[in-house]
């Protein structure tokens, strides 16, 4: 393009003709290689940065907030949202569940006599108490029952609540304060706080049974207590409970008197009851044979067979008819007869 070899002379020529070419190149409309070979006209090239230079940023502010320790009864959970301090409080809350807690001591201390219509001022705060409460509640209320009436207004007052306690609360209430102030004191407990404790256990069926029925049995009850209980698992146990009852005796009751006299009133209600539990049943029996002796340990397999005879297969019939054969009481002639009566419409 730049012939300079024959004329020496047109050097000058040919380097305006360079320069021109190069600006030319420096304007292409295209990304061309060569507009990197010349310096931007005009503008100022930036120094280049060696090391580190700070950083021109706004304060953080929010950042900077120290967090205080809160004293008193607050919660210590404090949540930092932008510059604004969010801190969850339980001050009221915790203020006002001591205030009930106290006015249902008072209430509870200040009856005297038996009424229906007692009412027992701040009870009403067991609908919206948690778990973590529970504790110091049943401290309070363990202190606060001078006499049965008290104890009864207390339980009637919970069986008129709009929606029932929850099953937590319930158990609490149960194990804590209705199971030693009835079943655990040393003289009998009247017949009208007895009435008041069948009524609960219509509602309360689960706590009842997992906090009186199942611990009562593995210890030996006064004549009331057992009455007591024999007619809870006869009339106020709802039907959808009993399996579950039967079930708990079997797995955690020991071989005596009061447990077959409870288990046959369970039998005789006469539930249909799942094979499963019918298998359990008769393996149970089996291990308690060695009561061979006791009359109540037969007349408990006698309704057995009575209620469920026709639902058990041969080899469960063999079972009961080998423990008849060991009994040596006066009932084993009527156990006899029923067990041969199944057996034959069982072939």
């Amino acid at each position: 393009m730049f012939d300079c070899e024959n004329n020496p002379f047109e050097i000058k020529n040919n380097e305006l003709l360079f320069e021109e070419t190069c600006e030319k190149l420096k304007h292409h409309p295209f990304e061309s290689p060569w507009k990197l070979c010349f310096p931007i006209v005009d503008q100022e090239t930036p120094d280049i940065i060696c090391g580190v230079h700070e950083l021109d940023l706004p304060e953080l502010t929010e950042l900077n907030t120290p967090v205080t320790e809160q004293k008193g009864n607050t919660s210590k959970d404090t949540f930092l949202i932008g510059s604004i301090d969010v801190i969850k409080t339980e001050d009221n809350t915790l203020k006002t569940f001591e205030v009930k807690l106290l006015a249902i001591k008072e209430s509870l201390i200040n009856i005297k006599t038996v009424s229906t219509s007692v009412h027992v001022n701040g009870i009403e705060i067991l609908n919206s108490i948690n778990l973590s409460q529970v504790c110091q509640l049943c401290k309070v209320l363990q202190t606060s029952f001078e006499n049965e009436a008290a104890l009864i207004a207390f339980m009637n007052c919970i069986l008129n609540f709009e929606k029932p306690l929850s099953l937590s609360i319930a158990n609490a209430l149960v194990k804590n304060i209705i199971y030693p102030q009835i079943f655990e004191i040393k003289q009998n407990s009247s017949r009208n706080l007895l009435a008041a404790v069948l009524n609960f256990s219509e509602l309360y069926p689960k706590p009842i049974i997992d906090e009186i029925i199942i611990p009562f049995l593995k210890k030996s009850l006064e004549t009331l207590q057992l009455e007591t209980l024999m007619k809870m698992v006869k009339s106020n146990l709802p039907n959808e409970y009993v399996c579950y009852c039967i079930k708990n005796i079997l797995e955690q009751s020991i071989p005596v008197d009061s447990t077959f006299s409870i288990l046959q009133i369970l039998i005789e209600r006469k539930i249909h009851q799942e094979y499963s539990l019918l298998d359990t049943l008769t393996r149970k029996m089996e291990s308690w044979s060695p009561s061979n002796k006791n009359v109540k340990f037969i007349k408990l397999l006698i309704s057995i067979l009575i209620a469920y005879g026709s639902e058990l297969d041969l080899q469960l019939l063999m079972i009961y008819d080998d423990m008849i054969e060991k009994n040596e009481t006066i009932m084993k002639r009527a156990a006899e007869n029923v067990i041969k009566k199944m057996k034959t419409k069982c072939v």
